[in-house]
């Protein structure tokens, strides 16, 4: 006896694998690429505020060249890399409403490859850290 087609049930899996196979596989992957992007928001959040912190105190960074080489650093320790032309720093601004702060601003290209199929992931990842100037 022959049997169509339409009621032949061996390959209803394979079917099946291969509809829900990428939905899947872009949910797994979404969910890892916005854990990493929360990772490395709070990476630059915590350096900025210790290269801020660090300009405040002024022992051991005395200038805005020592603040970007500690904040490039700080930030090497965690996995990212950073240039000056990604750190930016202010010894005296008003910062969240207080003045007198010293701030630092920092800016991070994310790359994912995961960007032209999840459109919330950013180009770039900024933070900053502010203190308050102590001398």
């Amino acid at each position: 006896m022959r049997r169509g087609l339409a009621s032949d049930p061996r390959g209803a899996t394979a079917i099946e694998f291969a509809l829900l196979a990428p939905v899947f596989l872009l949910l797994l992957f979404g969910i890892l690429e916005v854990g990493r992007l929360v990772w490395v928001k709070q990476v630059l959040t915590e350096t900025a505020f210790s290269a801020a912190r660090c300009g405040a105190l002024g022992a051991p960074c005395k200038a805005a060249s020592d603040v970007q080489s500690f904040a490039a650093a700080r930030a090497l320790r965690w996995g990212l890399k950073l240039d000056a032309t990604q750190i930016g720093y202010t010894a005296s601004t008003a910062c969240d409403g207080n003045a007198g702060m010293v701030q630092v601003t920092l800016s991070y290209a994310f790359a994912s490859p995961l960007t032209g199929f999840l459109p919330v992931l950013p180009a770039t990842v900024q933070a900053h850290g502010c203190f308050p100037k102590l001398s």
